[in-house]
């Protein structure tokens, strides 16, 4: 948590409530929330502010984000990965991202999604 708190400072943005209580909460928790769920698990700020905090730690790449059926969803991220999700019963695990843009030599500050689904070894047992 001190890793990003001194990099939101080294950015030049201000430690506010808002964004505290949304690191508080990644921190916490280890999985992907919407922002409008972690908006009513922390309920001690307005929404507005859930989404601008969620933006900026997005544009500084303290959250790692993916769209999972046709919500954003967000996971604090020391390191780039992905998700993989069971398409019998929801189960979400991570898998490690071993792309590298290096050899794009035209642009710069490249991102990607890649959705992965599945079916986990519990849900094959059943079919």
């Amino acid at each position: 948590m001190k890793k990003i708190i001194e990099k939101l400072m080294k950015s030049g943005y201000k430690i506010t409530k808002p964004r505290m209580a949304v690191l508080e909460y990644l921190f916490r928790h280890h999985e992907m929330v919407a922002a409008r769920d972690l908006y009513n698990k922390i309920k001690i700020i307005d929404c507005a502010s859930v989404y601008r905090t969620l933006n900026l730690l997005e544009s500084l790449q303290i959250v790692n984000v993916e769209i999972i059926g046709k919500e954003k969803m967000y996971c604090l991220s020391a390191k780039p990965h992905h998700h993989i999700v069971c398409k019998s019963c929801g189960r979400v695990e991570e898998v490690d991202c071993r792309h590298s843009f290096d050899h794009i030599k035209n642009f710069s500050k490249i991102h990607h999604q890649l959705t992965l689904t599945g079916v986990c070894n519990r849900c094959v047992r059943y079919e």
